[in-house]
């Protein structure tokens, strides 16, 4: 919670600004700061777009997601469709990628200033495009969200959700589970 639910939060909330009634689409919406986006933007009263892998889809609709893509049968730039925030949860897509699916005022956020090699050039050049905006966020840990982000828990408006559980002498597969893009949620290293 502190990483990664902070981390969707600020990007949505601080960052995209979603607000009731905006489009927003997740990209990497499985994943540990993607599963909270995904509850965070519905919670502000977006219409939620998740981006995943066909094993995850179903996973993801339980989440509230409106729409669901499967990204290993269609990408999301050639559907026609806009959104006022995409949220590259990932790092996987750049700016100018993404840049037909927003609209005229919309910002594309990523998590991942380093991933693809020529995002940080993109990200400056794209930000000064017409209305269009691109930013790197990177989570501002303060105790008002976690406080905030307790109580959406409370109210079950917001659910961690943990894959999988590792011993702590089990570190390296856990890091190699993660690495391998496919975590669903959240892992954790349990300490005896």
């Amino acid at each position: 919670m502190p990483c990664a639910a902070q981390t969707a939060l600020q990007a949505l909330r601080d960052v995209g600004k979603v607000k009731a009634g905006d489009k927003v689409l997740i990209y990497g919406a499985s994943g540990g700061v993607g599963h909270f986006a995904v509850q965070l933007a519905l919670y502000f009263g977006a219409e939620v777009t998740a981006v995943c892998s066909t094993t995850n889809i179903e996973w993801v609709k339980n989440l509230g997601a409106h729409h669901v893509i499967d990204y290993t049968q269609e990408d999301f730039v050639h559907n026609g469709k806009k959104y006022d925030v995409i949220l590259d949860a990932v790092g996987k897509r750049t700016f100018f990628s993404s840049l037909r699916s927003l609209t005229e005022k919309g910002i594309y956020i990523t998590e991942h200033p380093l991933y693809p090699k020529y995002h940080p050039i993109q990200l400056m050049i794209g930000s000064i495009i017409g209305n269009k905006k691109a930013k790197i966020h990177l989570a501002k840990p303060n105790d008002s969200d976690l406080v905030l982000l307790g109580e959406l828990m409370e109210q079950e408006k917001l659910r961690p959700v943990i894959e999988k559980c590792f011993p702590l002498n089990e570190i390296v597969e856990a890091h190699r589970h993660i690495e391998s893009g496919r975590t669903k949620g959240k892992v954790v290293l349990k300490i005896e």
